[in-house]
């Protein structure tokens, strides 16, 4: 089981501010995103055996995200599950989130299972992982989902069968990962949980959850 982690984007809403730095549970937001993915990955290794993998995909200002998954590293030092973080940088960033999703997912393991999770997501917590994973079977995908206005609303991180990773990366990238599970078969599980569906894209977004 791998965990991409989406954590390369300018935060255009945000002004000068980094919103991957800011401070969240005594941390930065993306360090306290992935620390989330981790914990989940470390109970599924133990539980399972298998190598699992957080590929962390950085971009805008990519020195400074680098840094401040330090806790993250010494997270996994202390574990003794098949466990490691592999950290790329994805140049083109500026091209949109799908061309991350691709870079990342490149480096998915040959034949597991792999998230693609969101580091502007701090409400998602390792148990929101674990629940989707007994719904994959033989889907290509599981997405959480919510109702609002009467109207399905898709969340993150959605868990994809490994025969997508071809698919994913030989898109061109002004696609999205939404349009490639139009036509897949996918599994949208409905929540009443906003750790799905809240993404922070304003300091008024942060505020809130503050």
């Amino acid at each position: 089981m791998d965990v991409v982690m989406l954590a390369a984007g300018t935060s255009s809403r945000m002004g000068r501010t980094n919103k991957m730095l800011l401070p969240y549970n005594g941390m930065s937001m993306v360090c306290h995103c992935c620390l989330q993915a981790l914990k989940f990955l470390q109970h599924y290794s133990d539980k399972t055996g298998e190598k699992c993998t957080l590929i962390v995909v950085t971009g805008y200002r990519s020195a400074s995200v680098q840094k401040a998954l330090q806790p993250c590293k010494a997270f996994i030092e202390k574990t003794d599950a098949r466990l490691e973080m592999l950290i790329i940088e994805n140049k083109d960033y500026r091209k949109g989130q799908f061309s991350s999703a691709k870079t990342g997912v490149a480096q998915v393991q040959e034949s597991s299972a792999f998230f693609i999770s969101l580091a502007d997501m701090p409400l998602v917590r390792a148990d929101n992982y674990e629940v989707l994973v007994p719904l994959l079977e033989d889907h290509d995908a599981v997405r959480p989902f919510c109702l609002q206005d009467g109207n399905s609303i898709p969340g993150h991180p959605v868990l994809h069968a490994y025969r997508l990773k071809d698919i994913i990366t030989k898109c061109p990238d002004d696609w999205t990962v939404s349009r490639i599970l139009k036509k897949a078969d996918v599994i949208e599980k409905l929540f009443n949980d906003s750790a799905f569906f809240r993404d922070i894209d304003s300091l008024q977004d942060f505020q809130s959850i503050s």
